[in-house]
């Protein structure tokens, strides 16, 4: 019974060494740390509902949002604002009030632009209460903006399989019911972002599956000599930076 037990202790002890020398062979990589600079109004008033859709979207795909722009390598900086619109006579008789929303934001690494994002919600319901609506439609267009800068869709696509070292599969995050109603996923748009490939270095995605990803699908985002620093202290490979480089910007 003791022999057991003590072969039982052994197997234990070998399989905890196994997954420490694993865990070691793949030091921690840091997550990039991106600064929000995003001035946001909801007919005319400040707001954060949209600004806060982008955070969570964000830290749920990995990133670490910071709210010190000198400890940022990555700012999303521009303006997302929602105003009234018309409404037909029926709709003013029933005293209701409708809103769209616009955003217009750009990625910048150190001082470069790498990629912009341009959106307007789409037509959406009346309502009588035209707070509430201007924020229905902030939460849209924040959605597409999410959608253009990083949709998960790759890093689900090509991320590492389950138990591969301590990588993570980033994926697009469930969103709340309030929510749901208010934002439509656009169609998916070709190219793979900047975030996304970030994305997928920092998850230890292998490297042949990043390669894959850029070969199919080119990139979005201008590859300039900040954006490809910031990948490199990300942990990407040489291979993955001339990918990069030599990838069609569609």
């Amino acid at each position: 019974m003791k022999r057991i037990v003590l072969f039982a202790v052994c197997l234990s002890f070998a399989g905890w060494l196994a997954a420490s020398a694993q865990t070691r062979t793949q030091p921690a990589r840091r997550k990039a740390q991106i600064f929000l600079d995003v001035k946001e109004t909801n007919l005319g008033q400040p707001s954060t509902v949209a600004i806060n859709t982008l955070a969570e979207r964000l830290a749920a795909a990995g990133f670490r949002v910071t709210t010190t722009r000198r400890e940022a390598a990555l700012i999303v900086d521009g303006t997302i604002a929602s105003r009234s619109t018309t409404v037909t006579d029926d709709v003013k008789r029933e005293g209701g009030v409708n809103a769209e929303a616009s955003a217009s934001v750009r990625l910048l690494a150190g001082d470069e632009v790498i990629a912009t994002s341009v959106e307007r919600s789409a037509p959406g319901d009346w309502g009588v209460q035209a707070e509430r609506v201007g924020e229905d439609r902030l939460l849209e267009v924040a959605g597409r903006v999410a959608e253009e800068l990083f949709s998960g869709d790759f890093a689900q696509e090509f991320a590492a399989p389950a138990g591969a070292g301590n990588s993570t599969v980033a994926a697009s995050p469930a969103r709340p019911a309030a929510q749901n109603k208010a934002i439509r996923k656009p169609a998916r748009k070709p190219g793979v972002s900047f975030l996304e490939v970030a994305s997928l270095v920092q998850n230890y995605t292998p490297e042949d599956r990043i390669l894959a990803a850029l070969r199919k699908y080119g990139i979005k985002f201008k590859p300039k000599d900040a954006a490809l620093n910031q990948l490199r202290s990300l942990g990407a490979s040489d291979a993955v930076i001339s990918a990069v480089k030599s990838s069609n910007v569609v």
